[in-house]
This record gives structure tokens, sequence and C-alpha cells, in this order.
């Protein structure tokens, strides 16, 4: 059935500056938790053992990442008549020939997901690879991932989370389905064309 009505206009979906600043919080009060159990009267850095310099300074490179997460400038997700690109996680090009199908849940600790279904033989080398290195351990992730895998009729699926983006989920869940429910038929329409 063709899909009536105009394309949908390209959209970006940058970080969220405010949501991934909240969680340099827990970075910082792990720093400062970290240089009270030092046992020291007062505070010398010199007296802290390695251990807790090691983990002073994993909280800080965490916390260092998010920052620059929240600041980069280019979008992480962005739909377009050529497809989904994503930077985070590092896919590239995920063109509409190549979605099998999509659908949102839950991953670990709440954060939201885009589940994509695709076809890897229609992918580019970069997100071929990545797929291969990261497939396997998803269906430990979450109930909602591990159902949406095996309606995939196995085709791998990629994770997109869609938790820390300048938009809420719910509103990135339905830009997506718009574009896929246009693209998808125009693929169809296609296929049919050239059958």
């Amino acid at each position: 059935m063709a899909h009536a009505g105009p394309p949908p206009e390209p959209i970006n979906f940058y970080p969220s500056k405010t949501q991934l600043g909240v969680l340099v919080v827990p970075c910082l009060l792990g720093v400062a938790m970290i240089l009270q159990t030092d046992d020291a009267a007062e505070f010398v850095l010199t007296d802290l053992s390695w251990t807790n310099i090691m983990a002073i300074l994993i909280c800080l490179f965490v916390a260092g990442l998010l920052l620059q997460m929240a600041f980069d400038r280019k979008p992480v997700v962005v739909f377009d008549a050529r497809g989904i690109h994503c930077q985070r996680p590092p896919l590239g090009l995920i063109p509409w020939e190549a979605v099998i199908g999509m659908g949102a849940g839950n991953a670990t600790l709440a954060r939201r997901v885009l589940m994509i279904a695709v076809d890897p033989n229609k992918l580019d080398e970069k997100a071929r690879t990545y797929i291969r290195n990261s497939v396997g351990f998803i269906n430990l992730i979450s109930l909602q991932m591990r159902k949406f895998n095996n309606q995939s009729q196995g085709y791998p699926s990629v994770h997109i989370p869609i938790s820390h983006l300048s938009r809420p989920a719910r509103e990135i869940e339905s830009v997506a389905q718009e574009f896929v429910l246009y693209y998808v038929a125009v693929e169809e329409q296609k296929k049919r064309g050239s059958g």
C-alpha cells in the first residue's frame, strides 16, 4: 500500500546537556566519598593510597566523558531520506532499505532504546563490524530487548539509546515510527516496481 503524503522533514537529535550534566553529580560525589575514606586528619593528597587515586581518576574520567558528550555539537541521531545516521553507538548510516523492523523498549537502568532489526547485507562495513562485535550479550540486558530479538526473524538488531537526548524519548519514538512507516512503504513500492 502506498504511503500518502509528503516525506517527513529531516530531524536531528542532540545530546541533552541537562540530563548528562545530572549524571556528572554522582561522579563528583564519588570523588568526595573517596576523599573521606583515607582516614587522614586533614586533607593531604600525598596521603592518598594508589587505590583511592585510581578511583578518583576513574570518577573524573567518567565525569569528563559525560561533559564532552553533553557539549558535543554534532547530532547523536539523524533521521532523513537516506536513513538513520547514528553517532552513538558508532553505526554511521543505516539505510532505510536495511531496516527490517523497529521497536522501543527499556534497557538497563530504565534507559529507553530504539531497537532496529537490520539486514546486515545492506549495511556498510562500519555498521556490520559494530553489529558483529556487539550482538550476543543483548538478550541478558532486558526482557523487552530479548522479545524484540526473538521477533526479528533471525536478523540482528541494533540498539540506540534515546534517554539522554534533547527531546523526550516518547517524542523520538513517535518520529522514528513516522519515518519507518513512510520509508519502509517506499522501499516496498520499489521492490514491487522492480519485481
